[in-house]
């Protein structure tokens, strides 16, 4: 085992990641807040727009 402490390398400047990478996560990101956002349209608004359709209302 390594007697060097991990935690002192938390002190050390970080380097600038490449613009492609960068640009690699980012696309990532937007894919999977896309996925989340139609998991919450499915999830929440369709199943409420069918119950209100079948709820008799007494107007």
């Amino acid at each position: 085992m390594s007697s060097e402490n991990p935690f002192k390398l938390l002190d050390q400047k970080l380097e600038a990641a490449p613009p492609e990478l960068r640009e690699k996560v980012m696309a990532d990101v937007s894919k999977a807040k896309l996925i989340l956002e139609l998991a919450s349209l499915f999830g929440d608004a369709i199943p409420a727009s069918i119950n209100d359709l079948f709820i008799n209302k007494k107007n």
